[in-house]
């Protein structure tokens, strides 16, 4: 393997490559050095944008990595889905990708969006997720049918139904987690809510009301892919009892979805 002179250009001519793919309607896919194990050519954050008509941006650290990440990109590209990714350099070192597809109108790592948290619900639940997304660096929106008790959210929204939860104007950089105890209008929300294009559907509940629900949507017509995104019961399984504990694992899944990790421990 060969490798070429490499600078920050090579990050961001990947990234605004893929941008501008996207506002001429075109698809493409970001790869990006997520890992590094021993003294690779490369280094964490590196990019390589590929747009799916044609056209390679940026590096990953050398020719081989290069024409793997496109190889990748294709797919990920074809299949609709996120990889992850491993390429050797030699027997001792090599780096870990994310391959991730774009279509028009998403919005791509490393813009100025800032992702938001939507809490829809009211109680002790829906108040440690208002609290501690806004640690991460989420901004916070609170819906709640009637009064919200959430703390100091950045916006509150008042609905009388699931509804008109169609004016959220949700994006691919709202992550929802419903955090109410009403089932009936919890389940009418979250049809609703994969009309929009929040990457993730997050729904409390037990599996004994929630088991059922990707079924009855399955037969519904609703899409493998958009499918994928609905995660009940919410959250990783860290042994959470308290509404605190329920809202981390909550927010920690949020966080591997966006990151397109599956939020296994690290090695």
């Amino acid at each position: 393997m060969t490798t070429g002179p490499l600078s920050i250009l090579d990050v961001v001519d990947a990234r605004a490559a893929v941008r501008e793919a996207l506002e001429r309607g075109e698809r493409a896919a970001l790869v990006t050095v997520t890992g590094l194990e021993g003294t690779p050519p490369s280094s964490e954050g590196m990019a390589l944008g590929v747009v799916a008509r044609g056209g390679r941006f940026g590096s990953l650290g050398c020719d081989g990595f290069d024409e793997s990440g496109e190889h990748d990109a294709m797919r990920a590209l074809r299949d609709g889905v996120r990889l992850e990714r491993t390429y050797d350099w030699d027997e001792t070192a090599r780096i870990r990708v994310e391959v991730r597809p774009f279509a028009p109108g998403e919005t791509v790592p490393g813009s100025t969006a800032r992702p938001e948290l939507v809490v829809i619900g009211t109680g002790p639940v829906a108040r440690a997720l208002t609290q501690i997304g806004k640690v991460v660096g989420f901004s916070t929106r609170v819906v709640s049918v009637g009064p919200s008790d959430a703390p100091d959210p950045d916006e509150n929204v008042v609905v009388r139904s699931a509804a008109e939860l169609t004016r959220l104007r949700l994006g691919t950089e709202s992550y929802v987690v419903i955090a109410g105890h009403d089932r009936e209008f919890s389940q009418a929300a979250l049809r609703i809510l994969l009309l929009s294009d929040a990457p993730y559907l997050g729904m409390m509940g037990s599996r004994r009301h929630t088991g059922g629900l990707l079924d009855e949507l399955r037969a519904a017509g609703i899409s493998d892919r958009s499918r994928a995104r609905v995660h009940t019961p919410v959250g990783l399984d860290i042994g959470a009892q308290t509404p605190e504990e329920i809202a981390l694992a909550a927010i920690a899944h949020v966080v591997a979805v966006r990151r397109g990790r599956n939020g296994s421990p690290l090695a």
